[in-house]
């Protein structure tokens, strides 16, 4: 009775200490991460005067632009379209 005891004890333990049949393979997957990078907005606010200073319109020029220097260089361009369309510029 006592070795079925003990034999039942190793066997309860050799169970419980026993390791899991779960296989781990470790494979080399390429994740790629995509990126997404939000634009910031650029503008230039234009306020169009007469002759005799009153405020006639105002108009946003409005672009998306990834980095500071492309938005400096829409702000050159809606300057320059704007001389070229023979208004004035002076900054307010």
């Amino acid at each position: 009775m006592k070795k079925v005891i003990l034999l039942a004890a190793f066997g309860v333990a050799g169970l419980v200490s026993a390791k899991s049949a779960d296989v781990k393979i470790n494979s080399n997957v390429n994740k790629s991460q995509e990126m997404k990078k939000a634009f910031d907005l650029c503008g230039v606010h234009v306020n169009f005067y007469d002759s005799e200073g009153n405020l006639t319109d105002s108009q946003w020029y409005v672009t998306d632009a990834p980095t500071l220097s492309s938005c400096q260089a829409f702000q050159s361009m809606v300057k320059w379209n704007l001389t070229r369309a023979g208004f004035s510029i002076s900054a307010e």
